[in-house]
């Protein structure tokens, strides 16, 4: 019997591994990728990270990928691994839920995170979003260990979790606001309802494991926002970060969903009113709905089952349902709206979403439960073959955003064959990307120094010829105008949002490359 408990979750989890390792690097690495890994970058110039509290990020992940990247090199299996691997732990983690779930709730909570279209595409990027996702299962399971009993593990995840999002992201200020607003609703709920309180715990509080729990938490933060004791001026950050942060909330900063603005939060004649001119720009927002109206059945299953637990409940599935409505309306109301946040919303949901199959087959029967999962799985798992492995790269996707485009390789591969071929030419290539946005070319060509990146025409350089040169098409004909070498051409595209991209080849420096090709570009004026 206890093999077979351990079969399944084994199952998942090889799934899970399967789906989020299998041809990790096809899809391109994304503009925030690129980013990250240039701070990487910069990280083995300085030794550390500093961290900058517009960026809206804490350090860990930097740490994470630095060190991946110096293990197993500068790659996109490198710098996405490690957050594959969060994302299995998160996974795991579900399975632990046993002392205050069912084994079915478990099961298919987990499968659902496995096989869910939005978990398997943001896993697989290098982003903060998946150890957001972890330390939120890592915390709720604190939550209800230490209501529960007085175990000194569970103080000890709760204090972690909470550690881990601080260092992760800023939004877990609104993530701790909902753990509090949902268990305020629960306990006031349970006041008014006739049935008997939950039996508190009776065992003596544990004070040396909280306090040996909040101390390395403590250390943590102080370690890794003072970028490992070398940047002491990092841990104002901790509270700078949010003026910053609370602008980007009023202010989509370019990243608004209004086409799913429903209605202002403060009427029009309340708008002037000194307190409800806050909320004047505030306005609840579907977007995240539609999100799992198009990808994410099983979650929105369980966002429809969580008004049932509204009115009573398990007190644990109730505490759940109210902090993921809490979330959820939450982030609807902010404008700034990135598409990854959805898995950081989510999560609850699949909770949710097992618990209506049990709920039915309970009520029902085990055959009425299998039939409501059949679509529910299937969708899941149709969606995430043709978003991870089809249409990775499609804009038409929502959850496809700011994403490079795979004719990004008719750029860089060229570049990266040659390098590869005689890696003494790396610091002979020279290049020039002439580009008003060109990320993620500066770490995916990190190892080539003699590039130079300029983002508008006016701030050229004088001397144009280079090895390789990627220019906007319809700033072409400018810049063949200066060229003096003979090159090849090749279009391409960066990503959805900028215009159509030229590449320039020198035919002297990859002619190798081209056997049988004649240059598209013999300049008037020739060298010599």
């Amino acid at each position: 019997m206890a093999k077979r408990q351990l079969l399944f979750p084994a199952l998942i989890l090889l799934l899970a591994a399967l789906v989020r390792l299998s041809h990790l690097d096809i899809k391109p690495p994304h503009f925030d990728e690129g980013i990250n890994g240039w701070f990487c970058d910069q990280m083995s110039k300085t030794g550390y990270y500093a961290y900058d509290p517009t960026n809206y990020h804490g350090p860990l992940h930097f740490y994470v990928l630095f060190v991946s990247l110096k293990l197993f090199g500068r790659n996109l299996w490198a710098l996405r691994l490690p957050v594959v691997l969060a994302s299995l732990i998160a996974i795991f983690w579900i399975f632990l839920f046993r002392p205050f779930f069912s084994r079915t709730i478990c099961y298919l909570a987990a499968l659902g995170m496995a096989i869910s279209p939005g978990f398997i595409f943001y896993d697989r990027y290098s982003i903060h979003e998946s150890w957001m996702v972890l330390f939120l299962i890592i915390t709720f399971w604190g939550i209800l260990g230490v209501s529960m009993t007085r175990k000194p593990r569970y103080f000890w995840s709760l204090t972690m979790g909470v550690t881990g999002m601080i260092l992760t992201k800023e939004t877990y200020i609104i993530h701790l606001a909902a753990f509090a607003a949902a268990g305020f609703i629960a306990l006031i709920g349970s006041r008014l309802t006739t049935k008997p309180a939950c039996k508190q715990p009776a065992e003596p509080l544990p004070f040396r494991h909280v306090a040996a729990a909040i101390l390395v938490g403590a250390l943590l933060i102080v370690f890794f926002y003072s970028g490992t004791f070398k940047n002491w001026n990092g841990l104002a950050g901790l509270y700078q970060t949010f003026l910053p942060w609370t602008k980007t909330g009023i202010d989509a900063a370019g990243h608004g969903k209004p086409d799913f603005d429903l209605f202002p939060l403060a009427p029009p004649f309340l708008a002037n009113v000194p307190f409800f001119e806050k909320f004047a720009n505030l306005k609840l927002n579907w977007y995240w709905v539609r999100l799992l109206l198009d990808y994410e059945w099983f979650a929105l299953a369980g966002l429809l089952f969580s008004v049932r637990f509204l009115f009573g409940g398990l007190p644990a599935l109730r505490y759940l349902a109210l902090y993921a409505l809490c979330v959820l309306f939450a982030y609807s109301i902010i404008p700034y709206k990135t598409p990854w946040c959805i898995i950081s919303i989510a999560w609850p949901f699949l909770f949710l979403g097992a618990a209506l199959i049990e709920f039915v087959a309970e009520r029902l029967n085990r055959l009425v439960a299998v039939l409501v999962s059949l679509p529910l799985f299937a969708q899941a798992a149709w969606k995430s073959y043709d978003l991870n492995f089809v249409r990775y790269d499609n804009p038409k996707d929502r959850y496809v955003y700011v994403q490079t485009d795979r004719e990004y390789h008719t750029l860089v591969d060229p570049i990266l064959a040659k390098g590869a071929k005689d890696p003494g030419s790396m610091h002979e290539i020279s290049g020039l990307i002439l580009l008003p946005s060109y990320f993620p070319l500066p770490w995916v060509l990190g190892d080539f120094p003699n590039i130079g990146y300029y983002t508008s025409e006016v701030s050229w350089p004088e001397k144009m010829d280079a090895d390789f040169i990627a220019v906007e098409k319809d700033k072409a004909d400018d810049l063949e105008k200066r060229l003096k070498s003979s090159y090849f051409k090749s279009d391409f595209r960066l990503r959805d949002g900028m215009d159509p991209c030229r590449a320039f080849f020198r035919y002297k420096t990859f002619r190798d490359l081209y056997p049988g090709r004649t240059p598209e570009f013999e300049p008037s004026q020739p060298n010599g």
